[in-house]
């Protein structure tokens, strides 16, 4: 199958499981970029499709953004995108697939399982958070676990949640994106990638959002979960093989 098509497949795979439940699009999408794409060529590429989707999604939603909480993490995530980056710029290829595939295992097991950490709401904990979550965004573009572990062990509201996770996923992108830039992974190649996918992808947005309020949200994201446990695993097989 065409590299872009492939690309625009999976990006409206993630942006689906993205819009229906807030969180989630990046673990559904890049254990399965690592299987079929290069990393550095479509992690870059999803970034800007995440980016504008979340940015509307955001939109949608806007009154239930809770800035003082995505001010606070984005203090941690500064610090931790240029260092995930970095490592997407100069490590392996197959040490970033093992990477990819045990992360997403771990969260996605810890999702399914409904394991919660008991965690506090302060300014210290949030930006470790926002820390963690800014270098795993950096590095495989998997900024979403470690928020979203915290929002369900703090019991946010839904709307606040959902929509807190959006904005503060929009901010990371902007800067995941200027590091890309500086570190020269932003190529004409991933800008045509995205260029491609991106109206595709606002057609799986606007899907999911007409899904959410029709399917329900226990059940799919049990499924979506468990579907990532799944590509997961055949990542982490493929890339001990190589």
């Amino acid at each position: 199958m065409n590299e872009v098509l492939l690309f625009t497949v999976i990006a409206c795979i993630g942006i689906l499981v993205q819009s229906f439940a807030g969180f989630a699009g990046s673990l559904t999408a890049i254990p399965l970029f690592s299987l079929f794409l290069p990393p550095r060529e479509a992690i870059p590429a999803f970034n800007m499709v995440m980016l504008l989707v979340d940015a509307w999604l955001v939109f949608e939603a806007r009154r239930y953004i809770q800035w003082g909480r995505v001010g606070r993490l984005m203090v941690g995530a500064v610090a931790g995108i240029p260092i995930g980056a970095y490592g997407l710029k100069y490590l392996p290829t197959h040490v970033l697939g093992l990477i990819i595939s045990i992360v997403t295992l771990i969260f996605a097991i810890l999702f399914l399982l409904k394991i919660r950490i008991n965690l506090k709401e302060n300014a210290g904990t949030q930006m470790c958070v926002g820390l963690l979550s800014g270098f795993l965004g950096g590095s495989i573009s998997e900024s979403g676990p470690p928020v979203v572990i915290y929002g369900l062990a703090r019991d946010w509201d839904k709307n606040a949640f959902r929509t807190t996770l959006l904005t503060y996923f929009t901010c990371l992108c902007v800067l995941a994106l200027l590091c890309y830039w500086q570190l020269g992974l932003l190529s004409g190649k991933s800008l045509s990638t995205f260029s491609a996918a991106i109206i595709p992808c606002f057609l799986a947005a606007i899907f999911g959002l007409v899904f959410k309020n029709r399917v329900g949200e226990a059940t799919f994201r049990r499924a979506v979960l468990a579907v990532i446990i799944m590509v997961s695993l055949i990542g982490l097989i493929r890339s001990l093989w190589m």
